[in-house]
């Protein structure tokens, strides 16, 4: 814990780690695992406190920003023609 590190000493590294956890089921893992055992989920790297780095959801982000487009073009349809 932060609290009680001596002074001059460093955080733990990611390199120091045994395992990993998922951050959606917190399940350990492998250090090399790229998908979670348990739910499925992809994982990244791992982080300096154990926990495995979520990977963005390229598939997601893309949705949600088509269907914002789609939006603004249905309100520009809706009140701005004639």
């Amino acid at each position: 814990m932060a609290l009680f590190r001596k002074k001059g000493t460093s955080a733990p590294s990611a390199a120091s780690h045994m395992t990993k956890k998922c951050p959606e089921c917190f399940a350990y893992l492998r250090l090399d695992a790229k998908v979670c055992h348990s739910c499925g989920k992809s994982v990244g790297a791992v982080g300096p406190i154990g926990l495995a780095e979520k990977t963005p959801n390229v598939k997601g982000a893309l949705a949600a920003v088509l269907a914002a487009l789609a939006f603004v073009i249905f309100v520009w349809w809706g009140f701005f023609t004639e």
